[in-house]
């Protein structure tokens, strides 16, 4: 009942009970026939709730989530003696943001533990932790579903990255109009559209010349050192790579990441121990912003870290 609910499709729930869509159809028969009344109505939309259903969802979903914890962790989580494997949807500018970090934190408290990271369509992330496919998800877009949890875990600010040298590098303060007369990559795995600053330039009616569209960032940072192609990427990418930047003259809203997990994982061990992990890591990127220092107009770009008053 709870997976009808979620999922808004027999053939969906199906999927995340394990069982094929007959059964489901047969169990939804009976429990029609158990509570008097359809619990479901079968719609151009899937399967919609009846008012009986709405009033007992949620203590059905609490019963299952304290089933769920009994099965998940019998005992206390040992991350020492732990052999579990994590699954992460992370991107690839994600992926060189924390996992040096993360796996260093694992390798120390639970050197049998293991992570698989990969990345989920963005609308696919709430089936895959329904079904255990995946433990976390990061990504800049919080769900739209009932049965998942996020938290905000990293802020950072857009910048217009080039190469050390590059004529716009002697216009500290760049209009719009110097903006639109510089070509662009444009990183999106999709075939089309446009990234979160492009998108608010044409709110303005502007529209920035891509020269390249790729599909990775972690490919940029040669490309930008070696052309005159611009970025428009996070600061602290600018600053972890080397590279030249500008700040934006127009206000665009600022780049967050949001950790997303399954309600029913909120009291398990083992993943409020994953979680904290990330957090942390996500934590440390975070305090490493202030410690990157840079120079625009360097003869190379190569940055510079400042950690207690040393610099590298």
């Amino acid at each position: 009942m709870n997976s009808i609910y979620t999922e808004g499709s027999l053939t969906k729930a199906a999927e995340v009970v394990g069982i094929t869509q007959p059964a489901v159809s047969n169990a939804l028969s009976r429990l029609r026939e158990k509570f008097d009344d359809e619990l479901f109505v079968r719609t151009g939309s899937g399967m919609v709730p009846t008012q009986k259903t709405e009033n007992i969802i949620k203590d059905i979903q609490n019963a299952l989530q304290l089933m769920q914890k009994s099965v998940n962790e019998p005992d206390e989580f040992n991350p020492a003696t732990s052999q579990k494997t994590f699954r992460i949807s992370l991107g690839d500018i994600n992926e060189g943001r924390i996992l040096a970090i993360l796996m260093g934190k694992m390798e120390k408290q639970a050197p049998n533990i293991k992570l698989e990271c990969y990345y989920s369509a963005r609308d696919q992330v709430p089936h895959a932790l329904a079904t255990n496919e995946l433990s976390f998800a990061v990504d800049p877009f919080i769900p739209n579903s009932k049965d998942t949890n996020s938290m905000k875990v990293f802020t950072d600010q857009f910048v217009v990255a080039h190469r050390a040298n590059h004529p716009i590098s002697k216009t500290p303060n760049i209009t719009l109009d110097e903006l639109l007369k510089l070509k662009y990559i444009n990183i999106s795995n999709r075939k089309r559209g446009a990234s979160v600053v492009e998108m608010e330039m044409q709110k303005m009616q502007l529209q920035p010349e891509i020269a390249l569209r790729s599909q990775h960032y972690q490919v940029t940072p040669e490309i930008v050192r070696s052309t005159d192609l611009c970025l428009l990427c996070s600061e602290t990418f600018a600053k972890k790579h080397g590279l030249s930047y500008l700040e934006l003259p127009f206000n665009v809203p600022a780049l967050e990441q949001y950790l997303i997990w399954h309600s029913s994982d909120d009291n398990d061990g083992s993943h409020i121990w994953m979680r904290n992990l990330i957090i942390e890591s996500f934590e440390e990127v975070s305090a490493l912003k202030s410690c990157l220092l840079y120079t625009s107009d360097a003869a190379d770009d190569t940055p510079c870290v400042d950690l207690g008053g040393r610099r590298i």
